[in-house]
């Protein structure tokens, strides 16, 4: 957890983008793909949620290809608490501003993030890996982007979140099964605390 804290806080502070980025990761659980597709008509101030719905990839030799649909082929909305709705609100003002300031206007379906004045286009998932691998460095913290995710799945599932909604946020489609799979040596040691308290109420 405390990696995770000064890998944010440190990106929050340096460069605003990436901070929002690495909170989005670690709220969503989102793929990188799945954030770089996101886009403001997404983003549910009023309800509080997000719409996880595409995902940007590279194809050699070709421009960056944003698909409607997740990588399981499912959209999914997602709830996001206050805090990350102020950054998002901060994000959006400045993508505004900067548009303005480049005499352009900043379209609903703009991205959030873009490197294009008007968001038109989303930035690339390796360069935000790339971001990610040398502010990992520089803190010496081993640590992938990708893993930013794992990291939502395990808090949650330590804190007694159920299955099923853990594996929603995660957008695994089968009801649990993959996130079950994926870290079943987290469930090794949760099934060792089931035991530990099941000795102490007999």
């Amino acid at each position: 957890v405390r990696q995770a804290e000064r890998l944010i806080e440190t990106a929050v502070a340096e460069d605003p983008e990436l901070g929002l980025f690495l909170v989005l990761a670690v709220v969503l659980g989102a793929r990188r793909g799945e954030l770089c597709s996101l886009r403001w008509s997404d983003v549910d101030f009023d309800q509080g949620d997000v719409l996880v719905a595409g995902s940007v990839i590279i194809l050699p030799g070709q421009p960056l290809l944003d698909r409607d649909v997740t990588k399981t082929r499912t959209k999914r909305r997602v709830a996001v608490g206050a805090g990350t709705l102020e950054l998002l609100r901060v994000r959006r003002v400045e993508q505004v501003k900067a548009a303005l300031a480049a005499g352009v206007a900043l379209g609903p379906d703009a991205y959030v993030f873009s490197r294009a004045p008007d968001g038109s286009k989303p930035i690339r998932p390796d360069g935000v890996s790339h971001r990610f691998a040398e502010l990992a460095r520089r803190l010496g913290i081993n640590c992938r982007l990708h893993d930013l995710r794992h990291f939502m799945v395990t808090q949650l599932i330590s804190a007694g979140v159920d299955v099923r909604t853990v594996s929603g946020r995660a957008g695994h489609r089968d009801g649990g099964r993959t996130t079950l799979g994926t870290y079943a040596h987290f469930q090794a040691a949760q099934d060792r605390q089931a035991a530990d308290l099941m000795e102490r109420l007999l």
